[in-house]
């Protein structure tokens, strides 16, 4: 069912899971295209759940636009009751709205909280992560904690070049530095890499 907003936690999720986590900035349109260029092959032909933001900017936006790049795949947001100048993105399958106020970690804890009670095991999902500020850092953080796999596309700036550099985070188990290579980001998302 298209475009239909969910209010409670019944999501199903189709397998394998991607997150797909970063920037939220519209304005950083250059990004947004270098994301599109390499994630659109990457997930030529994927069936599944993509999860993202729900809105047409940033990486949500890039998310939307890989709805119509995979049919056979449910693309799902998660985004606030209320979005401030953001709109939220008509190409996703479903939007959840998590009740808050802006974008927060209300979202990830929401879409994680919802994951688990489907049934679906941590370790089975992969994150990817393009830039991003401090929400997205925390996205990355959690799905590490949690046991998921993460990758983050190297060189994207930010958060994602931040956890790089954290002696904390760098050389955790399931974390993995990628080149922006649409090869590599699918080896990934089918869980070769």
């Amino acid at each position: 069912m298209k475009n239909r907003r969910l209010e409670s936690s019944a999501v199903r999720f189709r397998t394998p899971v991607v997150i797909l986590a970063g920037g939220a900035r519209g304005e950083d349109r250059a990004s947004s295209l270098a994301a599109k260029a390499v994630l659109a092959p990457a997930f030529a032909r994927f069936t599944g759940t993509l999860i993202s933001g729900g809105t047409t900017t940033g990486i949500a936006g890039v998310a939307g636009a890989l709805a119509g790049a995979c049919p056979r795949a449910d693309v799902i947001g998660y985004l606030p009751r209320r979005l401030g100048g953001a709109r939220p993105d008509r190409r996703y399958t479903r939007l959840c709205a998590t009740g808050g106020q802006r974008f927060s970690e209300a979202e990830c804890l929401r879409y994680w909280s919802d994951l688990i009670a489907a049934g679906v095991e941590p370790a089975t999902v992969a994150l990817l992560g393009w830039g991003g500020g401090r929400i997205a850092a925390l996205e990355y953080r959690i799905a590490l904690l949690l046991g998921a796999r993460v990758g983050i596309i190297a060189g994207t700036g930010r958060s994602a070049d931040a956890l790089r550099r954290d002696p904390r985070w760098a050389g955790a188990p399931r974390l993995r530095f990628l080149p922006p290579d649409a090869t590599a980001v699918r080896a990934f998302i089918r869980g070769r890499g």
